[in-house]
């Protein structure tokens, strides 16, 4: 049956229009967070998640995957004017003198007091896989998932939580992924390029959205 150019050009012009929305993120702001500037955070370094479950995250995530990701949030807060104070001492020991590690909201208590910072950003890789082949074409491409989670360190309060899992899709696999591949500059972006749009995609509902410097 021959293709009826029109009405396929109609048809990616409507997907790019109306599925602009958050693709690959779940995002969970209390309403009244919004009506707030937290204008200072302490950043604890991203860690790889122990054990890894359900088929996009069962790709093999590094230390550096957690250099990284820590690196991208420490810059796109900063473009938000945000006063960012780093924790670079060790993790806190397991409480009680136990073996399982500390939770993350006694990561956030303990270091937050350390760091004299009211609110804490940590998170957690779960996927960072690097593409196989090139920009151009690929045998695998990347797939990338975190978690991040904002934490009132003084009384432990869930301020903010997202996350973001994507492997990348070809418009063959996905039409509705016409406009974010086409701002990508259509071509298969390596596992931190891809990463860093992810961090971007959650700074976009973060409690910094409309934060952004020029």
């Amino acid at each position: 049956m021959p293709i009826n150019i029109t009405a396929f050009v109609f048809l990616l012009l409507w997907v790019s229009l109306t599925g602009c929305g958050p693709k690959y993120i779940e995002n969970s702001l209390p309403h009244e967070l919004e009506k707030h500037s937290i204008k200072e955070v302490g950043l604890i370094p991203f860690i790889v998640e122990p054990q890894t479950t359900g088929e996009l995250r069962s790709g093999a995530a590094g230390e550096e995957a957690a250099k990284i990701l820590t690196y991208q949030f420490y810059r796109k807060l900063t473009e938000r004017h945000v006063t960012v104070i780093r924790w670079e001492g060790p993790e806190p020991a397991p409480s009680g003198g136990g073996t399982e590690p500390p939770s993350d909201l006694q990561r956030a208590k303990e270091i937050g007091k350390q760091l004299n910072a009211s609110n804490v950003l940590l998170g957690t890789v779960t996927t960072f896989v690097e593409r196989e082949g090139t920009a151009v074409g690929i045998r695998k491409p990347a797939s990338v998932g975190f978690t991040v989670k904002l934490i009132h360190a003084e009384d432990g309060h869930l301020l903010w939580q997202a996350a973001y899992h994507e492997t990348q899709k070809s418009l063959a696999e996905d039409v509705s992924a016409f406009r974010l591949f086409f701002r990508r500059g259509s071509r298969w972006l390596t596992a931190a390029e891809l990463s860093e749009d992810g961090v971007e995609q959650l700074m976009a509902v973060s409690p910094w959205a409309k934060k952004k410097a020029n």
